[in-house]
């Protein structure tokens, strides 16, 4: 028993020592402790940077919903008319056109000349004199001419009236283009004189 009071008052005189200490040290603080605006512990302090604000879930959202708004929206794809000339059933050259989501160029009507009608075109009467699987091998450009080179099978089969309608539509499509220009037709690399089995003299520039 008298250890327990023993205990007890130790305890006692500890938590009053205790007490004592906190009422009387200077670094505590004093429940009427004024500060304004400007103070260390509420005010701002110059040379630090501003802490970035925290962000509710919600604002969050509606920003990522802002930026989708903001995203340009995804327009079809624009269609560009490309010209070259066929033959229409009664012979007359005729300029046609396709529509292509890639913007027109000489080199690009060059290649849809190359190709020949559409079916659908071919039913009207419209064709080409151009043969099969002709390669453009190049589009040169000069100051005032225009060098079109073509593989060899350009002069493949068909007449000389075949050859020289042929030289006609490729003539006629590279001016539509390019209108104040000569027209050179190169064969693999070498300009044309003689094209064909019959040997068509080629006139240059291209009428």
């Amino acid at each position: 028993m008298n250890t327990f009071f023993k205990t007890f008052f130790v305890c006692l005189i500890l938590a009053f020592g205790f007490l004592a200490y906190k009422f009387t040290s200077t670094d505590s603080y004093s429940l009427n402790l004024n500060t304004s605006d400007n103070s260390t512990v509420f005010g701002t302090h110059e040379g630090l940077s501003d802490a970035p604000a925290i962000e509710t879930p919600h604002e969050i959202t509606q920003k990522e919903l802002q930026k989708e708004e903001n995203k340009p929206k995804v327009q079809p794809d624009t269609k560009y008319k490309h010209y070259c000339y066929f033959y229409s059933s009664n012979g007359d050259l005729i300029k046609v056109y396709r529509e292509l989501s890639f913007k027109p160029s000489l080199e690009n009507a060059i290649m849809v000349l190359l190709k020949g009608p559409l079916i659908s075109e071919t039913k009207k009467g419209i064709y080409s004199e151009i043969p099969a699987n002709v390669d453009l091998i190049a589009v040169k450009r000069l100051d005032k001419d225009v060098i079109v080179d073509l593989s060899s099978n350009f002069g493949n089969g068909g007449g000389s009236k075949s050859i020289t309608s042929r030289v006609s539509q490729l003539s006629k499509t590279v001016k539509y283009y390019e209108p104040n220009k000569n027209v050179y037709l190169y064969i693999n690399g070498k300009e044309v004189e003689y094209l064909g089995g019959d040997g068509v003299y080629i006139k240059q520039p291209l009428d």
